[in-house]
């Protein structure tokens, strides 16, 4: 069992990725060798699906730290702050309109200059 145990350890975060199926089988094929009695098929099999899920969780948290790592390193905005960035130009945007100027009276026209004889 000790055997199977550092097996189990140096398969790492490829456990991680197997599926319910390809434990099963794995776990059979142990049995088959007769490296893992019949009657601990069904408890090894809980053991590795419960393994696989931890390392599945552990690296997902380890991703998600690295990209909020990352992003926070180059300094992108969150969501949340890049909607109030696009609602402060709005509002910029807005203030910077010229309002519209009431209305001119239209100027008189000019007086014509008499003509003058030659």
């Amino acid at each position: 069992m000790i055997d199977l145990i550092k097996k189990t350890y140096l398969a790492g975060l490829g456990l991680a990725s197997l599926t319910g199926e390809k434990i099963e089988e794995l776990v059979e094929e142990l049995v088959k060798k007769g490296e893992v009695a019949e009657k601990d098929r069904k408890k090894l099999v809980e053991e590795l699906l419960a393994k696989g899920r931890e390392q599945r969780d552990q690296l997902s948290e380890s991703v998600k730290e690295t990209v909020q790592k990352v992003v926070y390193e180059l300094k992108i905005p969150r969501r949340d702050q890049y909607d109030e960035l696009l609602k402060r130009i709005e509002e910029l945007e807005k203030a910077a309109k010229p309002k519209a100027a009431p209305k001119a009276k239209p100027k008189a026209e000019p007086k014509a200059k008499p003509k003058q004889k030659d």
